[in-house]
């Protein structure tokens, strides 16, 4: 009895030589050159702020830079960014982003009036700093934001496209809220 292959050509040695050029032409190109991840090296954790820090885990998210009608806008924007490239204690970590965040990304005396609501750590040497996240930016699974910062490879720093977020934390926002009600009473009793 006779087996029947689908597409038997494809399996004669002389259609071999044209098949791996077909598949070689096709291949996808990458617009960005990703990083190398060592099958041997740790993978890097999400850290969980500590209370001090003033930002909560708020997950892994998209940038929105290559999405179609952004104008290249980012999903942390209008804000404040700082790039620390390398290994070591130069490199970037997620604690020197959250400081850079906090203290208004650079604040010279410490203070926390130009806090910004969130910070975001990309491609392991990037600090992003906003008062908003884009609407288009969506969650993604934590496993996404996979590369180690290059101040400490223990630390996850977002990915390629892909943001690791921290939020104001609740006391924040509860300072804030409060500080917005002591300025109406204000006001409310200077109209008085």
């Amino acid at each position: 009895m006779r087996r029947l292959t689908p597409f038997p050509f494809l399996f004669q040695a002389s259609f071999l030589p044209f098949l791996s050029i077909f598949l070689l032409a096709f291949q996808i190109p990458t617009s960005k050159a990703s990083k190398v991840i060592r099958a041997d090296t740790p993978q890097p954790e999400i850290v969980i702020p500590p209370p001090s820090s003033g930002y909560v885990y708020h997950g892994c998210y998209n940038e929105t830079t290559g999405l179609p009608d952004t104008a290249g806008a980012r999903a942390l924007s209008g804000g404040a960014d700082l790039v620390r490239p390398g290994p070591g204690s130069d490199g970037m970590t997620v604690e020197m982003c959250w400081e850079f965040c906090r203290t208004g990304a650079g604040d010279a005396s410490g203070g926390t009036s130009g806090r910004f609501m969130f910070a975001g750590l990309e491609y392991a040497r990037e600090c992003w700093c906003a008062q908003s996240l884009s609407s288009l930016s969506k969650k993604l699974p934590d496993s996404e934001c996979n590369l180690p910062c290059e101040g400490n490879a223990t630390q996850a720093c977002g990915g390629n496209l892909k943001l690791t977020v921290y939020m104001a934390g609740a006391a924040t926002a509860r300072v804030a809220w409060a500080a917005g009600l002591v300025a109406v009473g204000a006001i409310s009793m200077a109209l008085l």
